[in-house]
């Protein structure tokens, strides 16, 4: 496994996906190893994360920021190339998580140690991997071309996402959706299930970013208030957006209707108590938050971004919003809470029934073992 930096506590959902899966595929008799990086030179080179080894190469700054930092990352790409020529008959598969810097560098490995190699792609349309990495000035072009003529095999999270591989000229495309660990979820949580009240929960829980446009989903709530006067929502996490967020809620007179938490340690349990998750990002690859509350058999309302179609059915368990405004996805919402208050038993159950068949971590990490033989039998 290739991937740029991997702190899954950390970091968001391209690590939590690696370490998921990584321990899932281990599960199935695959050796696995984690190469990534350090930026603390006197750091843990070498540990055990997830029961899965993790080796470290030291870079003082994060390798996939490019841009005036390329010289940090040209260096980790050759200390890389170095650990591959020590180490090349030890693996046989490379699997890069994301297709930005980290893709290139696996494509190099694939080139100089002539080795399969597959590229999981984590995000969608304007902002998906191979677009960001071709949009870096002067070398982005060059390592998207060299990216391109290698030939790997693309790990499409979504539909979207296969659509978008397609039309960046990749032809070996593979849809494999991002997984969720059933065990995350435990009976014995300090954390009771939704509260039976009057009070309609919203929430939504991850990194507090531009790209979440947490700023619509505020406006989305206000507006909310005016048609239900028993909503309250919860925002969980943290992230640059943060500070605007709560300002827009003072200055609209909403301080009792919503609670900000910070980010949780155990945010899988945390959101059992609510009722509604709400989300509004722009673009996604596979949203580890929407999974994460299909997990808790929550009702789930989105804007249709990538991913959204795979977990959320209309009047099954949630409904998508026809677009991204906040009007949108207050409509949305309101057909949610009619929902909730229809049937959330048999939401629970269909989100269950639908986790089980497509997204636990053994089906995906079986998916990947089967992949894996079929490029090594083609090699």
């Amino acid at each position: 496994m290739l991937t740029c930096q991997y702190m899954p506590d950390v970091f968001g959902g391209a690590e939590k996906q690696c370490g998921r899966v990584s321990k899932g595929i281990q599960t199935e008799g695959v050796s696995v190893h984690i190469l990534t990086s350090r930026q603390k030179l006197k750091g843990n080179a070498n540990e055990v994360m997830n029961d899965v080894p993790v080796t470290r190469l030291y870079s003082p700054i994060g390798p996939d920021l490019l841009g005036r930092w390329l010289p940090f990352s040209v260096y980790w790409l050759m200390r890389v190339l170095i650990w591959g020529t020590f180490n090349s008959k030890s693996f046989d598969v490379i699997h890069c998580h994301q297709g930005k810097f980290g893709a290139f560098v696996g494509c190099c490995l694939a080139r100089i140690f002539k080795k399969p190699i597959l590229i999981k792609v984590g995000n969608s349309n304007q902002f998906m991997d191979f677009k960001a990495l071709k949009a870096k000035k002067v070398i982005g072009p060059i390592m998207a071309d060299f990216v391109l003529k290698t030939n790997p095999t693309v790990v499409a999270i979504s539909d979207v996402i296969a659509q978008n591989c397609k039309e960046f000229g990749f032809k070996n495309i593979i849809n494999i959706p991002n997984s969720i660990d059933k065990s995350l979820i435990k009976a014995d949580s300090s954390f009771s299930d939704s509260k039976n009240d009057s009070v309609i929960n919203l929430f939504y829980h991850g990194r507090l970013e531009q790209i979440k446009k947490v700023d619509v989903l505020m406006e989305a709530f206000a507006l909310l208030t005016k048609k239900h006067d028993q909503v309250h929502f919860h925002l969980i996490g943290s992230g640059s957006v943060l500070p605007a967020a709560k300002k827009y809620i003072e200055a609209n007179n909403l301080q009792n209707k919503i609670t900000f938490y910070g980010e949780v340690d155990d945010p899988v349990n945390f959101i059992k108590q609510f009722d509604i998750f709400v989300n509004a990002s722009e673009a996604e690859g596979f949203s580890n938050s929407l999974l994460e509350a299909l997990l808790a058999g929550k009702v789930l309302v989105s804007t249709p971004v990538s991913g959204a179609s795979d977990a959320i059915f209309t009047d099954k368990n949630g409904y998508i919003a026809t677009g991204f405004s906040a009007a949108e996805i207050a409509k949305s919402t309101e057909d949610g809470i009619a929902l909730h208050y229809k049937n959330s038993g048999e939401v629970r159950t269909f989100s269950e029934q639908l986790i089980a068949s497509n997204f636990t971590v053994d089906v995906i990490a079986k998916e990947y073992v089967k992949l894996y033989k079929k490029l090594l039998g083609a090699s």
